[in-house]
């Protein structure tokens, strides 16, 4: 063996480790930031009910309320914070542990999507945005279900992208034919689905884009696969029991509320729906990364158009950027245009903002990349496909 090959294990061996002990500082930034709120924040209204949905699950098996309807809200959560509340006893601290964690996996999973369908460099500025993000500090530190909403959203959207793209889906005429790595993707989209779906129901809104998303990138002949079908069949039964559970566990409730406060609606009042999700993408803090993102999508619809319009065309760096930016502004525009006015909360974009700091990353580390490259005087193409994934 050549000193050369000698040394190449031990250098992948010491990258590894470099790589494992970034990653392990990070989550304990992210831990210790979370734990500060969890442990001296005192509880937020809304976290009395949710411990309080917990408990009667441990008394119950059910959140089922005094007047004897059910606690739907984040039912996945209420069993998951009552698990944890009789392993390790009751206490703010504990009811708000579950929360803590799922932020941690958010980040794990943000960091590992960036890898793998970008490269390190995405997912470790990705990973460091959602550490910081502020509304994922601390909804990643209350005893509410909207960090856990975030973890399986996230998941869920990923393997959805992940099935959908994967190099043995190929198209031979008009016959899609898939491989086990295909089938084992798509099949973790809709368990996925399902369990974010409970863990909160404005899972529903990722729907529509990830259906639009599908038909663009293979046509309406790809639901015709068995696979394809039977996947999406389940996400439409659960969205379906979802609904029947909050109609015939609380008698009325939907009906008044739909009537009073609705959920949903034609609503368009862009200027109201702006002075509350505005400051998200366009704050002092954000502004840089909004900006990246943005460019990077206009990037990608330059090559999108060159491709004839033609999604599966593009580099698997252009599809990620497409695919993730899609997610977001399509939730987003719901969220402006039929979402209810009383229902306009900037934690309601938790759900989706993992996507826009995918995209933002992607747009920072291929922008340095071409600064840096003019600043050295060398050629560089923004456009190029994405290099072999690195740490």
């Amino acid at each position: 063996m050549s000193a050369a090959e000698s040394v190449l294990p031990s250098a992948v061996a010491v990258r590894r480790h470099w790589w494992l002990l970034a990653a392990g500082l990070l989550l304990l930034l992210a831990f210790w930031l979370r734990w500060r709120y969890a442990t001296t924040i005192s509880l937020y209204v809304d976290e009395f009910t949710s411990l309080w949905a917990a408990r009667q699950v441990q008394t119950h098996g059910v959140p089922v309320m005094p007047s004897g309807v059910l606690y739907t809200r984040g039912l996945l959560a209420s069993y998951v914070e009552a698990f944890f509340l009789t392993l390790f006893g009751f206490s703010y601290t504990v009811g708000r542990l579950p929360s803590l964690l799922f932020g941690l996996g958010a980040i794990l999973a943000i960091f590992l999507c960036g890898r793998r369908e970008w490269r390190g460099a995405v997912g470790w500025l990705a990973a460091l945005g959602l550490a910081l993000l502020p509304e994922a500090i601390i909804w990643g530190a209350r005893a509410r279900f909207y960090a856990q909403l975030q973890f399986f959203a996230l998941l869920a959207v990923w393997a959805a992208f992940a099935a959908m793209t994967d190099p043995g889906l190929r198209t031979s005429g008009s016959a899609q034919i898939p491989n086990s790595k295909f089938q084992n993707r798509l099949w973790l989209f809709p368990l996925l689905f399902v369990l974010a779906l409970f863990s909160q129901e404005e899972t529903i809104l990722l729907y529509p884009a990830l259906v639009l998303a599908a038909l663009w990138w293979h046509g309406w002949r790809y639901f015709l696969r068995r696979e394809v079908a039977v996947a999406h069949l389940i996400c439409l039964l659960a969205m379906g029991v979802r609904l029947a559970i909050e109609i015939l566990g609380q008698p009325g409730y939907f009906e008044t509320i739909q009537s009073a406060r609705p959920y949903l609606g034609w609503v368009f009042d862009l200027r109201g729906a702006w002075h509350v999700y505005g400051p998200l993408l366009m704050g002092p803090e954000r502004i840089l990364w909004t900006v990246a993102g943005l460019w990077s999508l206009l990037m990608v619809g330059l090559a999108l158009r060159r491709a004839g319009w033609r999604p599966a065309a593009l580099s698997p760096w252009e599809q990620a950027t497409l695919f993730f930016g899609l997610q977001f502004w399509a939730v987003l525009a719901v969220l402006f245009v039929f979402v209810g006015t009383s229902w306009r909360e900037a934690r309601y974009l938790l759900l989706v903002q993992p996507f826009w700091l995918l995209v933002g990353a992607a747009g920072l580390v291929r922008g340095g990349e071409w600064l840096f490259a003019r600043l050295a005087g060398q050629p560089s193409d923004w456009l190029k496909g994405a290099r072999p994934l690195v740490v």
